[in-house]
């Protein structure tokens, strides 16, 4: 596989389309799933800053923190957590906390509530103390938000499983790796190159290996010794085919469903906004003490609806709020048929 032309030139081209996605100016063949993205990026900012301390907001998805954390045992390093204020980061805590022993400040965007976060600010703020700036992104927002790369992101990561993949009950995950340049070297995984053979025909080779079976081991990178090379094909051919105007309407659609949602469920008794702040296609709801999630979505689990995600396991102060999601799946009479029955048990 390593010296298929075929395989190595879907790889490239996978890469340079990750690369136009982001807007950033190095693409790696893909990690396991977005949440080794983000831990190999923590890894990526201490060994190129020679700093000990990470700042990771608490808005960021908890699972990507708790492989982080994992990642981060044994190195020596400190994991500090921002607070979020109005469901998005805090920036005069970020402010606070930057020293110049910072290697890197780690947001998502858009969060884990789904609001949007205030991106250039942050990158601002981490780029002063000289630290790196890490974006953790959703592939699919990028049609309409403006990319990692034009905002000054050194890192950019996501979970890339929404290009083209089923969801096949939660896995395999599609890890987005993208570097600016100047972070070249210090990438993880592999990355395919293009290049001419003595006849002048182009060619596709490996031209990064940053693991230990292929390099000394005090210089490798990452000790992930492969791509997921399926899944990345599947990106490829969805991004090639939905082209930069495909994208745009996806992006529009899963906007516009997701704000009309929004709209209609807090016309329903006892449902309220947890958050006043922009949004994609995400969004977190307060519901009052007469509204149990859980027993709410196990009635909804019933008539086939997937409901909010109750928030309480991940966030033990919000066990009255749940996210929910609206993509461009979502037709108006799946939505007139959620209004109905939950005005119904609103009756």
């Amino acid at each position: 596989a390593e010296a298929s032309q075929g395989t190595l030139q879907a790889i490239y081209e996978f890469q340079t389309m990750v690369c136009e996605l982001m807007q950033m100016e190095v693409a790696n063949a893909s990690l396991y799933d977005g949440a080794s993205s983000v831990g190999e990026a923590g890894i990526l900012a201490l060994r190129a800053t020679e700093r000990r301390r990470i700042l990771v907001s608490e808005a960021v998805h908890p699972h990507a923190r708790e492989v982080l954390a994992t990642y981060l045992q044994g190195a020596q390093a400190t994991l500090q957590l921002l607070p979020t204020v109005n469901g998005v980061t805090d920036l005069e805590a970020l402010d606070k906390a930057l020293k110049d022993d910072i290697a890197c400040v780690i947001l998502q965007h858009p969060n884990v509530f789904g609001c949007l976060e205030p991106m250039a600010q942050a990158a601002e703020l981490a780029h002063r103390v000289g630290g790196l700036f890490v974006a953790s992104v959703y592939p699919i927002s990028l049609g309409l938000l403006q990319p990692p790369g034009a905002y000054g992101a050194d890192i950019a990561v996501a979970e890339g499983r929404c290009l083209g993949s089923p969801i096949a009950y939660g896995g395999p995950g599609l890890g987005l790796f993208t570097t600016t340049q100047a972070l070249l070297r210090r990438i993880p995984g592999r990355l395919a190159g293009c290049t001419v053979d003595q006849n002048g025909r182009r060619g596709y080779t490996l031209t990064l290996q940053t693991r230990e079976q292929h390099i000394r081991r005090e210089r490798a990178t990452s000790n992930i010794c492969t791509n997921e090379g399926w899944l990345a094909l599947r990106a490829t051919i969805f991004m090639s085919l939905m082209g930069p105007h495909g994208m745009r309407e996806l992006a529009r659609l899963n906007l516009e469903k997701a704000h009309e949602a929004r709209r209609r469920l807090l016309e329903v008794r006892g449902i309220s906004a947890a958050f006043d702040q922009p949004f994609f296609n995400e969004f977190t709801l307060r519901y009052d003490s007469a509204l149990d999630p859980e027993k709410l979505n196990r009635k909804l689990s019933r008539l086939g609806i997937v409901g909010g995600l109750p928030l309480g396991d991940w966030f033990p102060g919000r066990s009255q709020e749940a996210l929910w999601c609206v993509t461009e799946c979502i037709s108006s009479a799946d939505l007139d048929r959620l209004m109905q029955i939950l005005k119904g048990s609103d009756s």
